[in-house]
């Protein structure tokens, strides 16, 4: 096919150059567009009709020489599609020919974060109907030896070059980067926390805080806290919220207790107040000024100077309340002893003290007494029912029944012995014990009838009764 012409015409499609060669009517031809930014040309081949003279990979070539296409054209994928093109007589339409190569930017060695350590705000999924705004954390969380991001390596730059044999000069980015802080390293190409703690980005510098300070309250403000080492409260916990600690929670202000739990120490600036079924569990000592209408459990000792009121505490430390520290009104368990300066109250509230046990054993052996109750009467039933119907698989239900109480009450037994573990916990009173104040050492109990000053209450094991010294 003889070459004519080739013509350039702008398609009205975002500056797009297209070109078409100009043949002999019916014979085949070619159409080309080049982008606008010059980094790619697509085509449209078209079939001789009747008589005409076959499309063939020289014109095509032509074609494109003469428009100024010399790079990056896809020769063998060119003369297949011409070859389809001839032998089925039928228009292909969008066909890449030629390709630019883009430029690649230089960048420096730098450091990225995972997408989920990232401080910003991350929208929730359109789905989410319903969202628990006590679970939207402000901080990030990270474990020791979890990955946190990687080192994208040194890159070089290399110009890019257009269709038309242009060259595109190379840019060279500036990309933001971290430095390595405190429990921060690098092992290879990534980046990881080498302690538990929260994930601190400050000055362009990552580092994982072992403390959390958290410098108002726990609200709507920082949600629900979760945190695997120390947490230090300057404000309050709003109702509704929960803490949890790894390691020790130190509060300046009073405390709501929904649901709060130290695994070291609780200290708390302030008191305790009680929300609906909220529980404070502390798994080292506890230091507050006040509790009231709470449940508190503590494996360590208690320091309470003000006043313990309407609550329900466990500890199997020392529960110490100074010399006007009052207890009025809920039930105390306390391992190795009571102290406070006031007992009861004027309006006789139900107070009662229980010292000398572990608690931990009594509620293991009130949960087993319980069960053996409710085991006891389903065997007794089998009994009744293997008398009128003494079928194998009543008999069999009936015999591992009974093997599972006998279980149960050799369980119970070395329970009780492992509850009364400290016999000489004593209960003293600085002031004053008002009537309705039951006291209780090591299952040895006595009820106070009447106005009491100064007292110290200790158990007398050979005789098994409660001595009172005043």
């Amino acid at each position: 096919m003889p070459i004519r012409y080739s013509s350039a015409i702008d398609d009205g499609k975002n500056g797009n150059i297209a070109f078409s060669g100009i043949a002999r009517r019916n014979d085949g031809n070619i159409e080309f567009i080049t982008s606008e930014d010059g980094m790619l040309v697509t085509a449209t081949l078209y079939p001789p009709i009747g008589e005409g003279n076959p499309l063939t990979t020289e014109y095509a070539c032509e074609i494109l020489a003469r428009s100024g296409i010399s790079y990056g054209t896809l020769l063998d994928e060119l003369a297949e599609n011409i070859f389809t093109v001839n032998t089925e007589r039928r228009v292909l339409k969008d066909l890449i020919v030629a390709t630019g190569k883009p430029p690649v930017a230089a960048q420096a060695e730098h450091v990225v974060l995972f997408d989920r350590f990232k401080s910003e705000f991350v929208p929730f999924e359109d789905e989410t109907e319903i969202i628990d705004w006590h679970q939207v954390s402000s901080y990030r969380i990270v474990n020791a030896g979890e990955q946190v991001g990687k080192v994208i390596p040194k890159q070089e730059g290399q110009d890019g070059i257009r269709v038309n044999g242009e060259k595109i000069p190379c840019k060279v980015e500036t990309s933001s980067s971290y430095a390595l802080g405190k429990n921060i390293t690098r092992q290879k190409d990534g980046i990881f926390a080498s302690a538990s703690g929260k994930l601190a980005q400050e000055s362009g510098k990552l580092s994982v805080e072992e403390v959390l300070l958290i410098k108002g309250n726990v609200d709507y403000h920082v949600g629900h806290v979760m945190f695997p080492g120390d947490v230090i409260i300057d404000g309050t916990i709003a109702p509704g919220f929960k803490v949890y600690a790894g390691g020790s929670i130190t509060i300046k202000d009073t405390m709501d207790a929904f649901d709060v739990n130290a695994k070291k120490d609780l200290l708390c600036g302030q008191g305790i107040i009680g929300r609906e079924q909220g529980f404070v569990r502390v798994g080292g000592m506890l230091k507050a000024k006040f509790v009231e209408s709470a449940h508190v459990a503590v494996r360590g000792d208690v320091e309470i100077p003000g006043a313990l009121v309407a609550t329900k505490l466990y500890t199997l430390g020392t529960l110490r309340m100074g010399d006007k520290g009052k207890i009025v009104g809920g039930e105390v368990f306390a391992t190795h002893g009571v102290f406070c300066g006031y007992l009861g109250g004027s309006t006789n509230p139900v107070t009662a003290i229980n010292i000398g046990v572990d608690f931990t054993m009594q509620q293991k052996l009130d949960q087993a007494n319980a069960a053996l109750r409710e085991l006891s009467a389903r065997l007794n039933r089998l009994i009744d029912l293997a008398k009128s119907r003494p079928e194998a698989q009543i008999l069999k239900l009936r015999d591992e029944t009974e093997v599972k109480v006998r279980a149960l009450a050799q369980n119970i037994a070395e329970l009780s012995k492992q509850v009364d573990s400290d016999p000489g916990a004593v209960v003293e009173v600085k002031n004053a014990v008002y009537p309705g104040v039951a006291i209780t050492i090591c299952h040895v109990r006595i009820i106070i009838e009447k106005p009491m000053k100064k007292s110290r209450f200790h158990l007398d094991t050979v005789a098994g009764k409660i001595i009172i010294e005043q």
